[in-house]
């Protein structure tokens, strides 16, 4: 039975693999009562986070490689919890939501980048 249910999943998933995931997508997965759903946007969220502090924290080197970037576009504090990251989406997206409802229609991830680089910019030396 458990097999079924994965085949269904994955034939689900695969339907909807062409559409990118919209703010307002991700704000009803992260408010529902369904613990799957709330699985689903704890993992977003975190996989955004991660993808975009590497991304920030990189740029290219000779052709083919990746280095560290000297100039860090972010600056998340060492130590912060899975749950604060977690959270501080939650919050922005609810208040920004609140004020612009026409954002539900934004990509995701790229309104998560957007907040993740608000929230943890670097400080520059004056």
């Amino acid at each position: 039975m458990k097999f079924m249910a994965y085949i269904f999943m994955l034939a689900t998933c695969g339907l909807a693999a062409g559409a990118q995931m919209k703010v307002g997508d991700l704000y009803k997965l992260c408010t529902s009562s369904n613990e799957v759903d709330k699985t689903a946007c704890t993992f977003y969220i975190l996989g955004v986070f991660e993808g975009v502090q590497m991304g920030a924290g990189t740029v290219r080197g000779k052709p083919g490689t990746l280095q560290e970037a000297k100039e860090k576009l972010l600056c998340v504090p060492e130590g912060l919890t899975n749950a604060s990251m977690e959270l501080t989406i939650k919050m922005r997206m609810g208040a920004d939501l609140a004020v612009y409802p026409e954002d539900r229609d934004l990509p995701a991830v790229s309104f998560l980048a957007a907040v993740i680089a608000r929230q943890f910019p670097c400080q520059k030396d004056k």
